[in-house]
């Protein structure tokens, strides 16, 4: 390997087990791969395993990131959209796990960039990080923050004590949780793993009995209502390392995260300025990005450094819509991330077609559309519904030579208004 190159990782899911088993499995992961290699310059390897590669130990394939380039985009880059982002004679991995360091040692010759994956990656990356952090810095909602617990392992492993603990807690939640409750493990991302129930005269015991093992393996889980959300929210930040001690970490942006009703991602919305900044839109989005900046420096403090993202969300108390900040870090690049780095990328063609200059906004819909036709049709139609009253829509089609049949079809679609986007999404997608 020559000191010259570069290599991006893309073992996006490995907190969840394998690193690269959601690549070989999922369509949508696939794509998200790809849309994540165009924050990179051109010249930078994508490497992921070959497809006789054994589990435990792939070989890698590479290719050049501008193999990957969206030609709706224009001219593959010669630069990373942010920088600090990639590193000559390292490799850059979606999350820093140990196995991936021994895949890039041996496969790559070259080290994994950023903190040691062991010692800083999983202690800031564990939800109970997030929740004690925001716990000690007051950014919790005050009738909320009692009811939130971080269990250790050891508290998931004996059923019989765990469960009657459980009741005992739910018991004495206020009346406006209506006793709903999800346990989620601290490890993972998407909801995925978690269970959940009303208690405590509806709780049911055999299916929290068989969730506790699975629990445990995700290194514990976070006790809490479930909540009615009303909006999902981001902040993506970039920690500088410890040689730049005089330093903050960077705000790159924030955003508005959409999901499924399963609680699956579809896509990000919010606005853009002239110079680049990135914002949700939302009337609560500077506590988002404020308690999120806050949050990434505690990690500094813990030895992390590189691109992270901070949840946060909205949920209604009594009805009156509160904001629960700082849910949890993800101490790894994230799709907020890819989604604020080809909003960048489209830029130039927002300041021509759209009119963007000086401090007004622009608002924008990244979101990933059914394969072939069918993701045409539902393009149109939410190009069509969101300029219905006759405004310019700029509609973007990231796709690339590469795709597959399943393939989703991601695209990116720019606004003057961000409501009628949202709004368009929400009727023909459903979400």
């Amino acid at each position: 390997m020559s000191d010259s190159e570069r290599f991006i990782l893309p073992n996006l899911g490995a907190e969840e087990g394998s690193d690269w088993d959601a690549l070989r499995r999922y369509p949508a992961v696939r794509v998200a791969a790809r849309l994540w290699s165009a924050l990179f310059s051109g010249d930078t390897l994508l490497c992921r395993p070959a497809s006789d590669s054994a589990d435990d130990r792939p070989a890698l394939e590479r290719q050049r990131c501008a193999d990957l380039w969206p030609s709706a985009l224009g001219p593959a880059p010669r630069d990373p959209v942010f920088d600090g982002l990639e590193h000559r004679g390292r490799s850059t991995a979606w999350l820093p796990t140990p196995t991936l360091a021994e895949t890039s040692e041996r496969e790559l010759s070259c080290a994994l960039a950023g903190p040691s994956p062991e010692a800083v990656v999983a202690a800031v990356h564990d939800k109970a990080f997030a929740l004690e952090t925001a716990r000690q810095g007051g950014l919790l909602p005050v009738r909320l923050e009692p009811l939130l617990r971080a269990l250790p392992v050891e508290a998931l492993l004996d059923a019989e004590s765990f469960l009657p603990d459980l009741e005992e807690s739910l018991r004495g939640w206020p009346g406006w949780t209506r006793g709903r409750f999800t346990l989620k493990p601290r490890f993972g991302g998407s909801g995925r793993g978690r269970v959940g129930g009303t208690a405590p005269d509806r709780l049911d015991r055999a299916a929290i009995r068989a969730a506790l093992p699975r629990l445990a393996r995700r290194g514990g889980a976070i006790l809490e209502p479930w909540l009615e959300r009303r909006c999902d929210l981001s902040a993506c930040i970039h920690v500088p390392p410890p040689s730049r001690t005089d330093a903050l970490p960077t705000l790159l942006g924030s955003l508005e995260m959409i999901v499924s009703r399963a609680g699956s991602f579809r896509g990000h919305c919010g606005e853009i300025d002239a110079r680049g900044r990135v914002y949700s839109g939302h009337r609560l989005d500077e506590e988002v990005r404020s308690s999120s900046a806050w949050l990434a420096g505690r990690a500094r403090e813990r030895g992390f450094f590189g691109p992270c993202g901070v949840d946060a969300f909205t949920y209604v108390e009594e009805d009156r819509e509160r904001l629960r900040p700082a849910v949890e870090l993800n101490a790894r690049h994230t799709m907020g991330l890819v989604s604020i780095g080809l909003v960048r990328r489209a830029l130039p063609q927002v300041r021509e077609a759209l009119g963007l200059a000086a401090e007004n906004r622009r608002a924008f819909l990244l979101t990933l559309l059914s394969p072939g036709t069918t993701g045409r049709s539902e393009a149109e139609a939410i190009a069509g519904r969101a300029g219905g009253r006759g405004e310019e829509i700029l509609r973007l089609r990231l796709t690339a030579g590469v795709e597959q049949a399943e393939d989703p079809t991601p695209t990116l679609f720019f606004g003057r208004e961000r409501e009628p986007l949202r709004e368009a999404h929400r009727f023909v997608m459903g979400c």
